[in-house]
């Protein structure tokens, strides 16, 4: 019975240190979706700066909520709504530009109730899916710049 108890407190804890790993990551509730990449390719890009925070080669995947308002059904994404940028290596190979090994995977969930990100939240991971500890106001002061379109720079092209 002892034992029993031990074992559900030490799962209990390591449950607790899990989630308040996830929320230094970002904010709370932002994890890493699992299954981003059989979601819709949006777009790729190159930050070429190696001193910009979103420095590499990057593929946007965005879920259905994302994916409608990208398309132009909607102006401001719905509650829900999630991209995610997967983050490489830029490596520069006969005459071309390709992703080399993963750096990290970045991700934003929209929530009105976000006030001080301007209604989104974000969290970064390092490429074994590991949180790593972010300033969201850094990524929200950034996203400025694309606030005609609900602080998202990613288009989505046919």
């Amino acid at each position: 019975m002892r034992s029993a108890r031990k074992a559900i407190l030490a799962s209990t804890a390591l449950a607790a240190l899990g989630l308040a790993a996830v929320a230094v990551a970002g904010e709370k509730g932002v994890p890493l979706p699992k299954d981003y990449r059989s979601w819709t390719h949006v777009r790729s890009m190159v930050v070429t700066d190696p001193d910009h925070g979103m420095y590499g080669f990057q593929d946007v995947y965005a879920n259905r909520a994302a994916l409608e308002t990208l398309r132009g059904r909607s102006k401001v994404f719905e509650n829900g709504a999630v991209l995610v940028a997967a983050i490489y290596e830029p490596i520069t190979e006969d005459g071309m530009v390709k992703a080399g090994g993963k750096r990290r995977i970045a991700v934003k969930v929209k929530d009105a109730k976000a006030t001080a990100t301007s209604g989104w939240r974000y969290a970064v991971y390092d490429p074994a899916g590991r949180p790593i500890q972010i300033d969201p106001a850094n990524c929200a002061g950034c996203h400025q710049g694309a606030k005609d379109t609900d602080y998202v720079f990613a288009r989505f092209v046919e």
